[in-house]
């Protein structure tokens, strides 16, 4: 049994283990490597790219050390094996929609995982392709008995079609076998569905009686055992692997040149079914060598154990008093949290094991310490996270696939948005004519990354701000260039931000000018960023369009060329789109009450409807050139 990071033992996969595998018992047919018929596990990496804190892996470990097949039942550890895989499949969601830093940063992970499993005397084991093909062969290859892998309790389209479909092929993997295939909630600090210990099984087993506010889910999560995080599980050691276990797979194949992690983004296979047109980012081999792409954080789980330290561990008063929303977005020579955010997204880092950090670092802080709390402390925004997920799980459980959709989102209200490529282009290429904006978007591209509150007005100003685009766009767009995209969170985020569910305070719009002109007055994040205005006085800065021509001259801005002026009017557009947001607003309701009283007929009215403009209109918005 695996010890906690406090030296207490534990169980493995009791709390972990989900409702769901292949089969109970392992039929007495089973193939294996070895001619006594010993287990031989697969442990299937996913996003759970980490050693610790791993129960799935632990598992493996278990079942090849001391687990047999029914025919076999005094074996020792020395007949167990295991494969430790990743499959590099295009279309899952890390790499479908992949910029070339998130390509790189997800094989950063891939191969630090490679190193730490070497350095235990195992390795990873690497395939590209579509795991509802290549798993089956390596099962047929290896005489797999069992896999584990960490569930994926979104419900993200994708991953539960592959998921299905894995579980159906391993039914039947050839000469009348079946392979045992077993799946691990680990993704969260708590389990999301009807589980032992999980959200919804608190909630009545209905997914949709999940709470639907940040306030009521910290209520549901006080009454889980009191509130308490499950300790996280020391990563295996070297000892933990099978010892008989080398590089060859059955004695006479060496695996020595194969299976190997790849090494630059290239070498990613095409996603399968898909035109150039229909995926994005695309980039060539010399996007991948461009030096001015600088991620704010490499990959690997090595990497996000030592941020954690240095950035949590190592400032337990900093921990103990950070709040999110006083953190500056501006910083140009070192980010003002965390930046843990792209490690947790792929699981390098387990969220139990950054929440432990957290706690530890609270209790060694100084008594005179203002200490924060959630929602907006460090452990409030691992609850967010889980908050997040469990709504993403619980939408599409209600109507499957509808979470990063307005159509069928349980939590999302219909609103209008226009459709304007050009708007679109101008604001995903940081051409809007406003500079914070065209600086936070600039940062996304080059580093993978902006801070929480750029994110906000970049979002704001696409949506019900000033652009009047769907949040759709700016989610997709994120989702390609973001090194923490994430399907819950980001999808979230943007309803939040463009009103369309859980945040309805739509009258409160973010100021593309004054809004980080108080907190950078000099622009120095504008400067920075966006560098043909780095030549402007600081009063011109965030308003260029207002400086002389005289200014203009000798700061090298020539306006309309190499910088463009406003899109928009942001005094008049902000105002005409609460206007529509506030017919957006009734006709959502009229929707809603017309549902409840079963009138099909004027629910699609109210739909039609809400095409149309504003009664009271304000003034007539006009474009800037």
């Amino acid at each position: 049994r695996p010890t906690s990071t406090t030296g207490t033992t534990l169980p493995i996969a009791l709390f972990y283990r989900q409702q769901r595998s292949t089969s109970d018992i392992m039929p007495a047919s089973s193939k294996s490597n070895d001619a006594n018929g010993g287990i031989v596990v697969m442990h299937w990496f996913r996003k759970g790219l980490r050693l610790h804190d791993n129960p799935a892996l632990l598992h493996a470990l278990s079942l090849a050390n001391n687990g047999t097949t029914t025919t076999n039942s005094n074996n020792n550890n020395s007949n167990g094996r295991i494969y430790p895989v990743y499959v590099v499949d295009p279309n899952c969601y890390a790499l479908f929609k992949c910029s070339v830093l998130r390509a790189k940063f997800l094989l950063e992970c891939v191969r630090d995982l490679d190193a730490s499993l070497k350095e235990r005397g195992s390795r990873l084991y690497v395939a590209t392709g579509d795991p509802v093909e290549v798993l089956p062969r390596l099962w047929e290859e290896w005489g797999v008995t069992h896999v584990t892998h960490e569930a994926d309790e979104t419900g993200e389209p994708y991953a539960v079609e592959r998921d299905a479909a894995v579980r159906e092929a391993a039914k039947d993997a050839g000469g009348g076998r079946r392979v045992e295939v077993m799946e691990f909630a680990t993704e969260t600090l708590l389990p999301l569905g009807d589980v032992p210990g999980g959200y919804v099984a608190n909630v009545g087993g209905m997914a949709s009686n999940v709470p639907g506010t940040m306030a009521a889910f910290q209520k549901l999560l006080g009454r889980i055992d009191r509130g308490n995080i499950p300790l996280p599980l020391d990563a295996p050691r070297e000892e933990d692997f099978p010892s008989r276990q080398s590089e060859s797979g059955d004695g006479n194949e060496s695996y020595d040149d194969k299976y190997l992690p790849l090494e630059n983004p290239w070498e990613i296979p095409w996603p399968r079914g898909y035109e150039r047109d229909e995926i994005g980012p695309v980039w060539t081999r010399k996007d991948c060598m461009d030096p001015s792409l600088t991620p704010i954080a490499k990959g690997g789980e090595t990497l996000a154990l030592q941020r954690l330290q240095k950035a949590v561990t190592a400032r337990p008063d900093w921990t103990a008093a950070f709040e999110k929303p006083k953190t500056s977005c501006t910083e140009v020579s070192s980010p003002s949290t965390t930046v843990l955010s792209p490690y947790l997204s792929l699981g390098c880092l387990s969220p139990r094991t950054a929440w432990h950090a957290v706690s530890d670092a609270n209790r060694r802080a100084s008594s005179g310490t203002n200490r924060s709390k959630p929602p907006v402390s460090l452990h409030g925004q691992l609850l967010w996270r889980d908050f997040n997920n469990l709504i993403a799980h619980s939408a599409n459980a209600q109507h499957p696939g509808s979470w990063g959709r307005m159509k069928d989102n349980p939590y999302c209200r219909d609103v209008p948005w226009s459709s304007d490529p050009e708007y679109l282009a101008a604001w995903k290429g940081g051409r809007t004519g406003y500079p914070w904006i065209d600086a936070c978007m600039a940062q996304l591209r080059t580093e993978g990354w902006i801070h929480h509150l750029g994110r906000h007005a970049v979002a704001c100003f696409l949506t019900r701000g000033d652009l009047w685009q769907s949040w759709e766009e700016g989610a997709d767009h994120f989702e390609g260039l973001l090194l923490d995209a994430d399907y819950a969170l980001n999808n979230f985020n943007w309803l939040w931000l463009s009103c369309s569910g859980f945040f309805y305070q739509y009258f409160r719009c973010y100021s593309p000018v004054a809004f980080q002109k108080k907190n950078d007055p000099n622009g120095n994040y504008i400067r920075r960023w966006v560098p043909e205005l780095a030549n402007l006085p600081a009063k011109n800065i965030y308003e260029p369009w207002k400086a002389n021509v005289a200014i203009l001259n000798k700061a090298g801005v020539k306006l309309g060329k190499n910088y463009p002026r406003p899109i928009v009017e942001h005094s008049v557009a902000s105002k005409e789109n609460m206007s529509k947001m506030s017919l957006a607003y009734d006709m959502h309701k009229d929707k809603v009450a017309a549902e409840k009283k079963g009138n099909g007929k004027k629910a699609a009215s109210s739909r039609g409807a809400a095409k149309a403009p504003p009664k009271k209109k304000a003034k007539k918005q006009t474009k800037l050139r």
